[in-house]
């Protein structure tokens, strides 16, 4: 009988949890990465390429004037974090002056040309392989073990 009084206490305390973890469990921070936040990683420690990797995939609000960045380089941040820093807004400013601020009527539509960034990376291609990322100018290829895995190449068509 005592087994009973246990399992019925489990699965009330199950039924209470399902409904109070929703409302505990974190939410991802809306706010944006600032200088600050990129200080506090350097100096927990958090390699180089994470930070890095953060700022990419980040919202972001970092002051990038000369004083700023003299700060930050007091404070130990890597130059490699640094370059991530002043490249997440210049990213910004492209983003802003893609943009029109006013449209045209008639004409003929300006189409442009975003070349992809040269990269080097390497990837986990499944739980235990890495291998290597390279993109170009018009080609994407990916090698396993030095192996070409898969390669990708494009011709870009002249504009009429």
């Amino acid at each position: 009988m005592r087994f009973a009084g246990l399992t019925r206490t489990t699965y009330l305390l199950a039924i209470m949890l399902a409904f109070v973890a929703p409302g505990v469990a974190q939410e991802p921070s809306e706010r944006p990465l600032t200088n600050a936040d990129v200080v506090k990683m350097a100096n927990a420690g958090i390699p180089e390429s994470v930070i890095e990797r953060v700022i990419a995939l980040s919202r972001t609000n970092f002051v990038t004037t000369p004083d700023a960045l003299i700060s930050l380089k007091q404070h130990q941040v890597p130059d490699g974090v640094l370059a991530a820093i002043v490249d997440s807004q210049a990213g910004a400013r492209m983003r802003q002056m893609d943009t029109p601020a006013m449209v045209y009527a008639s004409g003929p539509a300006i189409q442009q040309h975003h070349p992809l960034p040269n990269v080097d990376a390497t990837v986990r291609l499944d739980g235990k392989t890495t291998g290597k990322l390279q993109v170009r100018k018009n080609e994407i290829k990916v090698e396993k073990a030095g192996v070409p895995f898969f390669d990708l190449k494009w011709k870009e068509a002249a504009p009429k």
